[in-house]
């Protein structure tokens, strides 16, 4: 082809037509930066196909991020909901003396007490494409901008747990130190919420007999107004962590459902 135009051009010049040639020459340029442009069109298109598979990958992976999330809170509304409802059921008992839980009552509501949560986000998919630069070739920047909020405002949900960690060991542990375990038995962890199986450790525990004949007056624990002080700053803590919960939850639909709706 280039050999062709060239063979034109030589003719024209050599037959004295300069204007024909002039008019050729145009008409050439035309003709290659209609080549460029097509060639940078598709090139462009290339492109444009690659990212949007990037982003359709990327975005894939989020979900499975958040659907795990989505589990991970639903766990945790239904830990700390039941956490709630123990601890009023001992609020209630301690403030009607004239009410009677029984010991073994009493170590069902008080042994889940000594459990927490760690709080977990799975936010993987979103870290690696941060730190390798995959969001430039993202369009649905808004959606970028939402996912980093939601991620950012996980601290939320994990300082609130580390202050119902942190309550449990400085104020009900001290607490307990005085109520011997000695009466514990299998039934003792039926109340108990965790995602191990602890009933061996209790079936465990009350498989050691004890020959000591303990008197265990757990209403002396019970009624103290520094187990009320407790009970109370322990149900403040675990409302708030219930309604972080549930606000994470509905961010999260609301995440869930632009990217899925986000074509």
């Amino acid at each position: 082809m280039i050999k062709l135009f060239k063979n034109i051009r030589k003719k024209l010049l050599k037959e004295g037509k300069t204007t024909n040639y002039l008019k050729y020459a145009i008409g050439e340029i035309v003709l290659v930066v209609i080549g460029i442009l097509i060639a940078l069109q598709i090139n462009n298109w290339n492109e444009q196909r690659k990212a949007k598979i990037i982003e359709a990958i990327f975005f894939e992976d989020v979900l499975q991020d958040l659907k795990k999330d989505q589990d991970r809170l639903e766990y945790y509304e239904l830990f700390h909901t039941k956490r709630a409802e123990y601890l009023d059921t001992l609020l209630t008992y301690l403030r009607n003396p004239q009410k009677t839980m029984g010991i073994d009552k009493f170590q069902q509501y008080v042994e889940p007490l000594y459990y927490s949560v760690s709080a977990t986000c799975y936010s993987t998919s979103f870290e690696s494409a941060k730190a390798t630069g995959v969001f430039n070739d993202i369009e649905a920047k808004g959606l970028i901008k939402d996912l980093s909020q939601y991620y950012s405002d996980f601290a939320q949900i994990e300082n609130n747990f580390t202050s119902i960690t942190r309550y449990i060991e400085d104020k009900f542990e001290p607490i307990m130190y005085n109520f011997p375990e000695g009466k514990m038995n299998k039934e003792t962890g039926n109340l108990v919420i965790n995602e191990e199986n602890v009933q061996a450790f209790y079936g465990k525990i009350a498989a050691i007999e004890d020959n000591r004949n303990i008197t265990i007056d757990y209403e002396i624990i019970l009624r103290t107004p520094r187990m009320e002080n407790y009970l109370i700053g322990d149900m403040g803590r675990t409302f708030n962590a219930i309604g972080k919960i549930k606000s994470r939850q509905k961010k999260l639909k609301e995440l869930m459902q632009k990217i899925e709706q986000r074509d």
